[in-house]
C-alpha cells in the first residue's frame, strides 16, 4: 500500500513536470507585451494595439472591403500585416509543427489565414496557410496542425500552382523568417473581407506538440490595468519634470529680473554723482573781497616806500648844494 502510495506521487508530479516543460517550450507573439510586435498594415482597413474585455489584443477592422453587388470579382477586402522581426522568435517550421492563437472573430469571416517565408519560399500562394475560426464568436482558443491546413485548403488558385496535384509543404523545410497574418479570409481571391469586420487577436504560439499546445495556458506580460498604471506613472513623471523645470525657469526669471533691478539703481547712482560733480561751487564772495583788500594794502605800502625814497633822495641832493655856495 505504502509503495502504492509512493509510486502515486511519482507519476504524479512526473506529470506535473511534464506540463510544465511543455508551457515552457512554447514560442509565443504576445501582443500586450510590445505595442509595436506589428509592422504597417496592407490592404483595406485600419490596425491598433488596444485594450478589449481586460485583454491586450492587435485589433483590425476592415474599410473599403470586398462587396458583391459592387463589384463581384473584386479582391478588396485583403488585410494584412507582418510581425516584426519574426525570425527572432526561433519557429522551426520542421519542429513547431502546430500553432495556438486566442481569437475574438466579430465578422462573419470562416478562416484566419498566414502567410510565412522558408528557407526556400518567400510570401506566395504556396506559403500561405487558412485555418477554420467561428464566426462572430467571443475569445476562442484554437489549436492547428500547420501541415494539415495547409493540406486541406491548397490549392487555393490551381492556376497559381504548376503542380497542385504534388503539394509542396514549405513550413516544415526549417526556420521561418517571415509570419504575415492575413487576419480574415472568406475566399478567392484576395480574401474579400467586408467593410466592418473586425478581429482581435490576443496571442499567437507554436509547439512541438498537440499535447504542448493544448496544455498551454496564456499568461499575458501585460494586463491592461499594468499598461494604465505604468502610463500613469510616465504621465506623473513627466509632470512632475515639467514643473520642477518651470520652477527653474520662473527662479531664474526673478534672479534676472533682480539683477536688471540692481543694475538701474547702479545707474541712478552714478547719474547722482555725475550730475553733483558737474555742478559749479557757489562763488565765495568774501575771498574776494579779501583779495581786492590785500591788493589795495601792498598798493599803499608801495607808495609809501616810493615817498620816502623820493624824501631821502631830496635830503641827500641839499646836503651836497651847500658847501658849493660857501
Amino acid at each position: 500500500m505504502k509503495l502504492i502510495k509512493i509510486t502515486s506521487v511519482i507519476i504524479l508530479a512526473a506529470m506535473f513536470m511534464s506540463l510544465m516543460s511543455l508551457s515552457v517550450l512554447a514560442t509565443v507573439i504576445d501582443f500586450s507585451k510590445d505595442d509595436f510586435v506589428m509592422g504597417g498594415l496592407g490592404g483595406q482597413g485600419v490596425m491598433n494595439i488596444i485594450n478589449d474585455c481586460d485583454r491586450r489584443v492587435v485589433f483590425v477592422e476592415v474599410e473599403g472591403g470586398y462587396d458583391p453587388d459592387d463589384d463581384p470579382d473584386s479582391s478588396l477586402g485583403d488585410v494584412y500585416a507582418s510581425v516584426e522581426d519574426f525570425a527572432d522568435y526561433g519557429v522551426d517550421g520542421s519542429v513547431h509543427k502546430y500553432m495556438k492563437a486566442r481569437i475574438k472573430n466579430d465578422s462573419n469571416a470562416p478562416h484566419f489565414e498566414i502567410h510565412f517565408a522558408s528557407p526556400n519560399q518567400g510570401y506566395s500562394v504556396a506559403t500561405s496557410v487558412t485555418f477554420d475560426i467561428n464566426p462572430n464568436s467571443d475569445y476562442t482558443d484554437y489549436v492547428w496542425n500547420v501541415e494539415e491546413y495547409s493540406k486541406k485548403y491548397y490549392p487555393k488558385r490551381p492556376a497559381d500552382v504548376s503542380d497542385p496535384d504534388n503539394w509542396p509543404n514549405h513550413w516544415e523545410e526549417g526556420p521561418i523568417g517571415q509570419l504575415r497574418l492575413d487576419f480574415m479570409y472568406y475566399e478567392e481571391s484576395g480574401g474579400r473581407a467586408r467593410t466592418g469586420d473586425k478581429i482581435y487577436v490576443e496571442y499567437i504560439a507554436f509547439f512541438e506538440t498537440e499535447a504542448a499546445a493544448n496544455a498551454f495556458t496564456f499568461t499575458p506580460a501585460r494586463t491592461p490595468a499594468q499598461i494604465e498604471e505604468a502610463k500613469a506613472a510616465a504621465d506623473a513623471e513627466r509632470e512632475a519634470a515639467a514643473a520642477e523645470r518651470a520652477a527653474e525657469l520662473e527662479a531664474a526669471a526673478a534672479a534676472a529680473d533682480a539683477d536688471t533691478a540692481d543694475e538701474v539703481d547702479a545707474d541712478d547712482d552714478d547719474a547722482a554723482d555725475g550730475e553733483e560733480a558737474d555742478t559749479p561751487a557757489p562763488a565765495n564772495n568774501n575771498n574776494t573781497d579779501d583779495d581786492s583788500g590785500g591788493m589795495a594794502m601792498w598798493i599803499v605800502i608801495a607808495l609809501i616806500v616810493l615817498a620816502v625814497i623820493i624824501v631821502i633822495v631830496v635830503l641827500v641832493s641839499k646836503s651836497k648844494a651847500k658847501p658849493e655856495d660857501k
